[in-house]
């Protein structure tokens, strides 16, 4: 129970609420992360939710090209889109209001699927957006795969010229060795510390649930707002975070 104590105790003027902000700040970053589900085919109801919920950044996992035609429904309010559709349960897209200063599609790892690294520019500095989700830990194999994928991660941030926001169904939980190893050698910080254990796995069962979806962002970040929002028809709940990034980068 001990790695779980920073979730629990809460941060001066903590709140947890799954409410869409009132008054968005200008000067933060507002991010929603949900595994659509290949399967899934309420498209309604998950593009209904990203417009309530009006985000700056979207990370889709999940998505197939009928998911890519849908999310491509979003683009009078999410212009830019980087998408890499998959037949498999690994497809994946990024969602932004504002245009990229430069991104790619690569992968992590040895697992041959695809994670999108944007960077973005707004009025208080530059950022990268890592945008991930390893395949899960069902077996030595996989476990292997999904803990290479995390540690290339890491180390990519750690390295990295501006500051890192990873977001996306990482398929491990906060307690897990392969996501403290994340946190601890990218020097990433999890947004739901202090807000309690957001559980987004398995939505389609009343329990145990599990937190498997996460938005990590650099030290000194300022979390404004942390979330999981609605059952979309996935057996994923989305995650959302508004954050403000340090000022000094």
């Amino acid at each position: 129970m001990l790695p779980l104590l920073p979730y629990w105790v809460a941060p001066a003027g903590g709140t947890v609420t799954a409410a869409p902000p009132t008054v968005p700040r200008p000067d933060a970053v507002s991010i929603v992360s949900v595994n659509v589900l290949t399967s899934n085919t309420d498209k309604p109801a998950v593009l209904a939710y990203l417009r309530s919920r009006d985000p700056d950044l979207i990370v889709a996992l999940e998505v197939d090209t009928a998911w890519a035609t849908a999310l491509a429904g979003l683009s009078d309010r999410w212009p830019h889109a980087v998408v890499q559709p998959r037949d498999d349960n690994f497809g994946i897209a990024l969602l932004a209001k504002q245009p990229p200063r430069e991104h790619r599609v690569r992968e992590f790892g040895d697992a041959a699927v695809p994670s999108i690294v944007a960077t973005f520019a707004d009025p208080a500095g530059a950022y990268t957006v890592i945008a991930t989700h390893p395949v899960p830990p069902k077996g030595p194999n996989y476990a292997r795969d999904r803990d290479a994928q995390l540690r290339a991660i890491a180390d990519f941030v750690a390295a990295a010229p501006l500051p890192c926001v990873v977001a996306g169904d990482l398929n491990a939980t906060p307690w897990s060795a392969a996501f403290r190893d994340l946190v601890t050698r990218g020097g990433l910080v999890d947004t739901a510390l202090g807000r309690g254990v957001q559980a987004t796995w398995n939505a389609r069962a009343w329990a145990p649930r599990i937190p498997i979806d996460h938005i990590l962002a650099p030290p000194g970040t300022e979390v404004l707002r942390r979330a999981v929002g609605p059952d979309v028809g996935s057996d994923h709940f989305p995650v959302e975070a508004e954050i403000r990034l340090p000022a000094s980068r």
